[in-house]
């Protein structure tokens, strides 16, 4: 299956496993959310497909090709860009630096129409081009941090906590604008806590519970009734 297939992963830090034998799949150009409370297990799950971690079992494929064993690195330049909890973006750096490095092994050509989509996307960006990263805003350094991943052009996009610490006007506005910042056959896995915003946005969700997968199914079905996903999130 083209897209992105998890199949019997099971994941920790040393001794303490913490993803248990789940399984699910992205389509290609499917928009796919992961839900679940503080420590469930979602970020070791993106952490895992960008090669941050490494599995003790299971598989990890996308569009048919075996990310197991490869480097961070090498998953990058396969198309898998991550979007990592707290931003993270390079402080010292200024802001078109920080752009410039994620244009890093691709063409000047490449680098110039990644600026100007994300300069067109968040002007405000374009007008602190020279600043030190550090000194943005939270808001603005999520803006730096998703026009990183422009500049990167992703296949498969892994999204950590987008509206983490912001205000919700602004996690609204960003979530309004996803669509138009990346392609529509970016396959994305959208890791969220908010399960409102991620069940708009996304076509299908997994719930995942003590790194187990709790519930999943189409969010149409639950957008109206949350019920169901606060048992999986509880346990209850």
């Amino acid at each position: 299956m083209d897209g992105l297939q998890i199949t019997d992963l099971r994941v920790g830090y040393k001794r303490n496993q913490v993803v248990h034998g789940i399984e699910l799949h992205v389509g290609s150009g499917e928009r796919v959310a992961l839900l679940g409370a503080n420590g469930a297990g979602k970020s070791t799950v993106l952490k895992t497909i960008s090669g941050l971690l490494t599995p003790s079992t299971g598989s990890v494929r996308f569009d048919g090709e075996d990310l197991a064993g490869k480097t961070p690195a090498s998953i990058v330049d396969r198309g898998v860009v991550q979007v990592p909890e707290g931003r993270r973006v390079f402080p010292g750096l200024d802001v078109e630096e920080n752009l410039r490095a994620a244009n890093y092994g691709r063409g000047a050509s490449s680098l110039g129409e990644g600026l100007e989509a994300v300069y067109s996307a968040f002007p405000i960006l374009k007008e602190r081009r020279r600043q030190p990263a550090g000194l943005l805003s939270g808001g603005q350094q999520q803006m730096l941090s998703l026009g990183r991943a422009i500049v990167a052009r992703p296949k498969l996009l892994l999204i950590d906590e987008m509206s983490l610490g912001l205000a919700p006007v602004l996690v609204k506005e960003f979530y309004e604008t996803l669509d138009s910042l990346f392609s529509k056959d970016v396959t994305l896995l959208l890791v969220e806590q908010n399960a409102s915003l991620a069940l708009a946005y996304c076509e299908r969700f997994y719930v995942i519970r003590n790194g187990e997968i709790a519930l999943e199914g189409p969010s149409e079905q639950y957008r109206d009734d949350q019920t169901a996903l606060q048992a999986a999130y509880l346990g209850v």
